[in-house]
């Protein structure tokens, strides 16, 4: 027989940590199980990508997204190290590759993005970097003098890159594109960030093709350079992980289908994290994220959901990423914006663009700067003006101004 849960969250990760905790707010008394394939209890995946490779003394369980007792304070069952293969949605039960069988009440499908691989000769001899143990491999080679060649200057690649810098590697990066974040709303932003990478002693090589890899440490390109090194990352984007949902006859697009509650056509299957794809009432059309914030506030809403607590999620998504001695902050929709003004401020290293859709609604921000504090009031009032569906045609004339505080936006915000 099953063991019976009143909630299942598929998955393990940071997702299903916060969807515990919303769940357990609303039913003290509901059973509640983690089931995920990793070892580790939930963690918040940012740090592994920086502060986990910055520091030796760090480590995994210094970035779980719950203390240890929370877990068995609040009755919350952790079935780690088992791999789901099979979701019966008639009989309510997953099913694991080691023969298990758990029955779900409610079930939250939250199993994330799978990292791609470099589909040529020799791809798989470069890493990937997921999971924490992935990055505690690349810490254990990373020391004072090694090489490594990074393969996509993305936003995990940039930031890996600075990691392995400060680490006092010797780093290669590598990138199809003519610059750092190459698809990036942003080209300032991309630009800035390219030279951040630069200044820091990464050596940027834009507009490469990778087109084999011989033995995990030699890379060609399609112009005919070789590059030698100790070890190869590879960070060209990732997938969601929806084969169990489709195979169980759930709805799959971009991501797992959901209504704006985030419940599937299947009321008792919840979606949270990279692999839902909801309607976005702030957009108007189906969307899906990947992005810590992103994960950690659908999981909420869908926990809460769980236990009863039925609503539409609005909240416009927030992406945020540390490259050298710069953040970057963006919240909404930048890349379906239709109208753009560039903040003019004293400090020419400062970057604030603000976003609008074509009728004028705001639609988004982006931020760079080195003071991330300073960022926080900024993404609130942008926030307020999203929800509010704020017309950013109103106040063109000060988004013009230079030395406009955009701060000073939160009464028209709330006025709308």
């Amino acid at each position: 027989m099953p063991k019976v849960f009143d909630y299942l969250l598929l998955g393990g990760g940071t997702s299903c940590a916060y969807a515990a905790v919303q769940i357990r707010s609303l039913d003290p008394n509901g059973t509640i199980a983690l089931l995920g394939e990793e070892s580790e209890p939930p963690y918040d995946r940012p740090p592994f990508t920086k502060y986990f490779l910055w520091n030796d003394e760090k480590n995994i369980d210094d970035f779980h997204s719950k203390d240890e007792s929370f877990y068995p304070q609040n009755q919350i069952e952790l079935l780690l190290g088992k791999r789901a293969v099979s979701i019966d949605r008639s009989a309510k039960t997953v099913g694991t590759e080691s023969g298990e069988s758990f029955q779900y009440g409610k079930l939250l499908y939250a199993l994330g993005s799978e990292p791609r691989r470099l589909a040529i000769p020799g791809g798989d001899g470069a890493w990937v970097l997921r999971t924490a143990e992935d990055s505690a491999r690349i810490r254990r080679h990373a020391s004072s003098g090694a090489s490594a060649i990074l393969i996509g200057a993305g936003y995990l690649g940039a930031e890996l890159a600075c990691a392995l810098v400060g680490r006092g590697c010797s780093v290669t990066l590598i990138e199809a594109g003519q610059r750092a974040w190459p698809l990036f709303p942003s080209e300032t932003v991309s630009k800035s960030i390219t030279g951040e990478l630069q200044a820091k002693g990464v050596r940027l090589v834009a507009g490469a093709n990778v087109t084999r890899i011989e033995n995990g440490r030699t890379v060609f390109t399609e112009d005919g350079q070789r590059f030698e090194g100790d070890f190869i990352v590879a960070g060209i984007g990732a997938f969601p992980r929806t084969e169990l949902a489709k195979a169980s006859g759930l709805s799959v697009r971009k991501g797992v289908l959901a209504g704006a509650q985030l419940y599937t056509e299947d009321l008792d299957v919840f979606v949270a994290g990279d692999a839902v794809e909801f309607p976005d009432s702030n957009l108007g059309e189906q969307y899906r994220a990947e992005h810590h914030l992103h994960a950690k506030a659908t999981a909420e809403h869908a926990g809460r959901g769980m236990a009863g607590e039925i609503a539409e999620f609005r909240e416009p998504p927030v992406f945020f990423s540390d490259v050298g001695d710069l953040s970057m902050n963006l919240i909404g929709y930048p890349e379906r914006a239709a109208r753009k003004w560039a903040l003019k401020s004293d400090d020419p290293s400062i970057v604030t663009e603000v976003y609008a859709f074509e009728d004028g609604r705001a639609a988004g921000l982006i931020d760079l700067r080195q003071d991330w504090k300073a960022q926080e009031p900024l993404l609130e009032v942008m926030r307020s003006l999203i929800l509010s569906r704020a017309d950013l045609r109103r106040v063109e004339d000060l988004l013009s101004r230079p030395g406009f505080d955009l701060a000073s936006l939160s009464e028209f915000a709330g006025a709308e």
